[in-house]
């Protein structure tokens, strides 16, 4: 956050809430930037330091045979393998070729990896991507260190794993994307007395992270690859030259000068610049993806209150039903309501049933059934008797029975269900309690119903609803969602859409029409039953009232457990997805336009993205090519003007849209904040469907909200190439968390939100329109992307240190200058597991305030564990 010099950087941040820390803004000199001339320097233009004695040193200017030798004097000698060869040097006349795979390996370890160590080389890339290790030691399953290119940061790194048998790594990762073709200087530090790993650039710090459990390799020093799962893996693909390992953690100036750069270009800053912008911010990001698990759809964000209310949970038993005043309970299949709820609750009424003895039903809900004061509900049920009874009381009471919070009567029940439900409204008194711990029953006491049967079917219990939607969501939920400022929505998402089988996938021609008529299906993908109340034209609904578009996932004939259709077989599931888009979009003069316009809303909904199948990289048949294919063929020409979305590669034809899925250790998803930054830019773009920091439950914790807040930075400054984006998942119930960590969390009654949901909407809702390049020198540990829009210039930087950092900034090409007044919004805590609760739900949240001292260069001084947002106004 911004900072002046002197007594008020302590009034600032009392304002802010973060009175141990300091921070304001500070007018500073520019700092030096480094040019590609200095980059190039040799060592000798560098500050003179004094370097320790190598452990090893191959300089690999032999330039022929096969063995490379140790010119540190200690024997040794690294022998070349398999394909490796000889090229022009970086420092001196040859390096060590491995364009055409091979490596060097030298007996034993050179270094004690369980102690200080660091290990330095040049590297010249022939071909991005994967990974790809320039120098490691062997340790039996894994190497002790690597230094290289990793695939999931896209970047140079330093990385250590907690043992020779874990995959815990703690990576140092570079600031920027790596290019082909260029010589580049890298050195690994391993620091246990300071408990953290370095990774240096040309000679700059530019990754650190902690790492405490140090380990001694006791293999092969290998040049050129790397062990993992006992066996060798990351071939480098290029140049290596004038390898060094130390018994010593080298210090920055040492490293400068290893590295032949002036010290003083590689000092800390923070360089924006405003004149030049990279380019516009996707248009259509942010989003959010929905899939109904954790019961975030039914018991959910789905308003329903009744669990069961269909009867259909279960074949053999009326679950979430009890009997009231002696009633027996069993599922009827020969009294059915309807083809699509073919049986229905027998209620076999006792013999006493009478005045001042009721009998009937309770349902428990989810998890009971939420009750506040002064609040209308909406009863909707089936009803039938053997001999016409009546009246029939619906109620919501306490779990005991003991007190009625409020209640309705039908009047007359007769000896045939009628053609539409009955409906009724409940409204609880001002003395009320909030509690989530009652019950809904539907009883008699009428003498005439005494030993007679009842028959219920589809008994449903609404609260108010957003919009005030029938069938509609929960409000609190929805105005979380909607304070994010969504572009679109992404349904009915993930796992949900495939199902288990065929048979339980999302099948949307069974979830549109009267929710009676809805057969429901199971959720076999996370255990529970959907009546599909929460069908399409509810999806439509909800993406209408955000004032979304929709992003529709069509079945692309294949499920979870590996079922797949191809050929003739798969024509009905795409005539399906023909179908479901005209039910969409089409006409009312169109066969499902006509259907939707039948269940209530005539106007066709916008849509512009289809996302074909999900998660197709499971499908080990192969299959997915051939039935994308088959799936764009049909859609494109139909609808030509939709952008389909492909859930893996595909090669037959060309999607519009990749979906990637990501999710990551906190400590990966901030070391992966530069991943696309180098990506070619000609390649398909990119739809990142789902990912999540995953560390916390049900809701991520501090450290996981940082490591979002990094990779989100990272996709929107690559905004060109990643056009959209949503986390995952959306919600969780805190009685049902399956999958442990989601963005927002509730109970029947009330619902918080995560850190991780503040720092997303920090950054999406202080967003302009255009990146601006920015450059981050000697900060590791910072996340950071700068926007703008007009003059408003947004500088988002993520701190996911243990330290306050002081950054100098520096605006470069601005016309005029800024105005001193800035806004900071911060969200930090006391530690990496902080996080909000359903108890304590405001205990991480941004906080902003207005700061002095802005100006083209100045120096912002973060909080440790922070997300800092400046909107800095330009004159």
């Amino acid at each position: 956050m911004p900072s002046e010099p002197g007594p008020s950087r302590r009034t600032v941040l009392t304002a802010l809430g973060v009175t141990s820390l300091a921070g304001t803004f500070a007018a500073t000199a520019p700092a030096a930037s480094a040019s590609a001339a200095e980059r190039s320097a040799t060592t000798a233009d560098a500050t003179a330091v004094d370097l320790p004695a190598a452990a090893a040193h191959w300089s690999f200017d032999e330039g022929s045979g096969t063995s490379a030798a140790d010119s540190s004097g200690n024997a040794h000698p690294a022998t070349l393998q398999g394909a490796a060869g000889w090229d022009t040097g970086k420092v001196g006349a040859h390096s060590l070729s491995l364009t055409a795979g091979g490596n060097a390996t030298a007996s034993g370890p050179v270094v004690d990896t369980s102690k200080a160590f660091s290990v330095a080389a040049w590297v010249n890339l022939a071909q991005l991507g994967g990974y790809q290790t320039a120098v490691s030691i062997d340790g039996k399953v894994v190497s002790a260190f690597y230094l290289g290119l990793r695939d999931d940061t896209g970047t140079f790194a330093f990385a250590r794993l907690n043992s020779d048998a874990t995959q815990n790594a703690a990576v140092a990762a570079a600031a920027s994307a790596p290019t082909a073709g260029t010589w580049t200087h890298l050195v690994g530090v391993s620091d246990p007395s300071a408990g953290a790993t370095r990774l240096y650039v040309d000679g700059v710090l530019e990754g650190e992270t902690a790492y405490t459990a140090g380990w001694a390799g006791t293999g092969a020093t290998a040049i050129g690859r790397a062990l993992y799962g006992g066996g060798q893996v990351d071939q480098w693909h290029g140049l290596i030259d004038d390898v060094q390992l130390f018994p010593t953690a080298l210090t920055s100036d040492q490293v400068a000068t290893l590295a032949g750069v002036p010290v003083e270009t590689t000092t800390p800053l923070l360089s924006v610049d405003v004149a030049n912008p990279a380019h516009a911010v996707s248009p259509i990001l942010p989003g959010l993806m929905f899939e109904d698990i954790n019961h975030s759809g039914e018991g959910g964000i789905y308003a329903e209150l009744v669990q069961n209310r269909s009867m259909m949970a279960s074949d053999t038993s009326p679950v979430h039903w009890s009997a009231v005043g002696g009633t027996t309970l069993t599922l009827d299949t020969a009294t059915p309501l309807n083809a699509a709820l073919n049986r229905s609750l027998k209620v076999a009424l006792p013999s006493g049933t009478g005045a001042g003895n009721r009998a009937g039903v309770s349902n428990d809900g989810f998890w009971g059934i939420p009750v506040r004061p002064r609040t209308t509900y909406t009863a909707r049920l089936f009803a039938k008797a053997s001999r016409r009874i009546g009246p029939l009381t619906v109620a919501m009471e306490s779990a005991d029975g003991a007190t009625v919070y409020a209640s309705a009567r039908i009047s007359t029940i007769g000896t045939a269900f009628p053609d539409r439900p009955f409906e009724l409204t409940l409204r609880t008194g001002a003395d009320a309690p909030v509690t989530g711990d009652a019950r809904l029953t539907v009883t008699t006491t009428d003498p005439a119903a005494a030993g007679e049967t009842l028959w219920l079917q589809h008994v449903s219990l609404f609260p108010p609803t957003y919009n005030n939607r029938p069938n509609g969501l929960r409000i609190d939920l929805m105005e979380k969602l909607v304070a994010l400022k969504p572009k679109f929505l992404r349904f009915p998402g993930g796992n949900f859409l495939e199902g288990n089988t065929i048979a339980t996938r999302f099948n949307w021609k069974n979830t549109i029409g009267p929710v009676w008529e809805r057969p429901g299906h199971l959720d076999d993908a996370w255990g529970y039953w959907s009546t599909d109340g929460l069908g399409l034209l509810e999806y439509l609904h909800w993406v209408e009232d955000m004032r979304a578009q929709p992003v529709l996932a069509v079945f692309a004939g294949y499920t979870l457990k590996g079922e797949h259709v191809t050929g003739a077989a798969l024509d009905p599931f795409v005539q399906d997805a023909l179908d479901e888009i005209e039910y969409v979009t089409g006409p009312v003069t169109s066969t499902w336009g006509a259907k939707r316009a039948a269940d209530g809303h005539p106007k066709p909904f916008p849509l512009e993205f289809v996302e074909i199948g999900n998660e197709d990289w499971f499908d080990s048949s192969g299959s997915y090519d051939a039935r994308f294919t088959a799936f764009h063929d049909a859609i494109k020409a139909k609808y030509p003007h939709l952008k389909l979305i492909a859930t893996t590669t595909v090669t037959s034809r060309t999607p519009d849209l990749i979906d990637e899925h990501y999710y990551l250790a906190p400590s990966a998803a901030q070391a992966s904040t530069h991943k696309y930054d180098n990506r070619d830019r000609a390649s398909t773009k990119v739809f990142v469907g789902e990912w999540a920091a995953q560390e916390g439950r049900p809701t991520p914790d501090l450290n996981a909200a940082l490591g979002d807040a990094a990779w989100l930075a990272g996709l929107i400054r690559n905004s060109d190439q990643v056009l959209m984006e949503c986390y995952a998942p959306l919600f969780s119930h805190v009685k049902n968390n399956v999958w442990a960590t989601n963005l927002i969390a509730y109970d029947n009654q009330s619902s918080y939100v995560s850190p991780s949901y503040w720092a997303q909407q920090m950054l999406t809702s202080n967003l302009g329109d255009t990146v601006l390049p920015a450059t981050a020198r000697a900060l590791p540990g910072l996340a950071t992307v700068a926007t703008r829009s007009g003059n408003h210039l947004y500088l988002a930087v993520v701190n996911y240190g243990t330290e306050t950092v002081d950054v100098p900034v520096e605006l470069q090409g601005l016309a005029k200058g800024v105005k001193k007044n800035a806004r900071a919004t911060v969200l930090t805590g006391p530690s990496p597991t902080t996080t909000n609760t359903l108890t304590e739900p405001d205990t991480l949240a941004p906080r902003s305030t207005t700061v002095t001292g802005a100006a083209t260069t100045f120096t912002s001084t973060l909080p440790p564990l922070s997300v800092t947002v400046l909107e800095l106004t330009l004159t």
